[in-house]
């Protein structure tokens, strides 16, 4: 077993954990910033160890009970224990100090964007074990935690949720993704799924079910509204699961983007056209590159549904994107949205991008590190004009951030 130590934790850091030193750098799980805590070294690196606050000795003011009795097993939050107005505050922390220390740049955020703490998750993964049992995974590991909620997730999830519990049809599934807004639907994953048994989701009160083979009972998609547009996306594509955050941050990506009438777009990594969607009515055009088939086919979907002519979709990744190589040619994209996943953009990506030499980038990320990488490759072409923080998952240390880029 390996041995407890009495530390004093420094900065917050992405991940949930706490800067704190004891003969060398230690990482602390489950403290808050300026608390005294005994801890449990869980894990020695070379440079660093791990190690878990098991008993507080000087509490911070913001330390706050856990709502969910879950909390600490489920591996789904982090910052239960801490009072929202401070979990934002450790989020700015964590990206001030991403963009200073990796990006190279001092530029102060803009105005956080935050909603409400709990109930705000539109779509959910839920694990089931081999006996039946609904939850999640118990953080590092493949063990299910049995829910009855989860306080996190739309209570249209969470009636459901209950719903299925105990349900003896639902054995040899391994999981079951929930996503609701105008409507709601079921995916189902695992080998052994009984196609002949799926109206039993109807019968509970699902619109619709979509296995992993395709085959589909009731309705295949989960429709949204965007500003007055009807969007809808299938159970595997990708879509921001904070639906009330994702409109304010298009509202908020809109307005920094300024007056671009006339002009042509690229939405990289565009998904269902969560952002080519609301732009199209005031652009000349918009290309969409993504690469998930179920995505294109949703985005098209959605051209076709809200009449959209100014709209295409390539499947090609950013690094292959066509461009005009004639002399003294315009930029054929004025502006460029880039959204790509948590690791942020190739090296080829970025050197594709400032080949295209757009006039602005919108640069949407889940990753405050790459982000901050990201910016300082770029940096040498592009000045970072504006960033802010949108706290799409509260309780969790996960960050959102959209950064605006003008040309030099």
């Amino acid at each position: 077993m390996m041995e407890q130590l009495e530390l004093q934790t420094e900065a917050p850091l992405y991940g949930g954990l706490c800067l704190s030193r004891h003969d060398g750098v230690v990482f602390v799980k489950g403290a808050i910033p300026g608390e005294r805590v005994i801890a449990q070294l869980k894990e020695q690196k070379r440079d660093y160890s791990i190690a878990e606050a098991i008993e507080i000795l000087q509490r911070s003011e913001d330390r706050v009970q856990p709502r969910c009795p879950v909390f600490t097993v489920c591996g789904g939050c982090h910052y239960q224990h801490i009072s929202y107005e401070r979990q934002l505050a450790i989020k700015e922390e964590i990206v001030t100090d991403c963009l200073q220390r990796i990006g190279k740049t001092d530029i102060a955020l803009g105005t956080t964007l935050a909603g409400q703490q709990w109930h705000y998750r539109s779509k959910a993964q839920f694990k089931l074990s081999d006996d039946g049992a609904i939850g999640f995974y118990k953080e590092d590991s493949r063990d299910v935690v049995p829910l009855d909620e989860c306080l996190i997730c739309k209570e249209a999830i969470n009636v459901l949720l209950r719903r299925l519990r105990g349900a003896r049809f639902i054995r040899g599934i391994k999981e079951i993704h929930i996503l609701t807004g105008k409507n709601t639907i079921a995916y189902v994953k695992g080998p052994d799924v009984d196609e002949g048994r799926m109206d039993f989701f109807l019968d509970v009160g699902f619109d619709g079910v979509v296995l992993e083979n395709g085959h589909c009972v009731g309705e295949s998609h989960c429709g949204f509204t965007i500003g007055g547009l009807s969007y809808t996306v299938s159970a595997q594509t990708f879509f921001q699961s904070n639906w009330e955050l994702n409109l304010r941050l298009i509202q908020r990506l809109s307005e920094a983007l300024g007056d671009v009438v006339g002009m042509t777009i690229l939405d990289a990594y565009g998904g269902a056209g969560n952002f080519s969607l609301p732009l199209s009515p005031r652009c000349r055009g918009v290309t969409v590159i993504e690469s998930n088939p179920y995505a294109i086919a949703d985005g098209k979907r959605n051209i076709e549904s809200n009449q959209f002519k100014n709209i295409k979709y390539i499947s090609r990744p950013l690094e292959k994107t066509t461009i005009n190589t004639k002399p003294k040619a315009p930029p054929p994209y004025e502006v460029v949205i880039v959204d790509p996943p948590r690791v942020g953009l190739t090296t080829a990506a970025i050197s594709r991008l400032l080949t295209l030499n757009p006039h602005r980038i919108a640069y949407v990320s889940c990753n405050p590190a790459t982000f901050a990488r990201d910016i300082q490759k770029l940096s040498q072409h592009y000045t970072l004009s504006a960033v802010n923080l949108i706290d799409m998952f509260p309780n969790t240390y996960h960050c959102e951030l959209m950064g605006i880029l003008n040309r030099k």
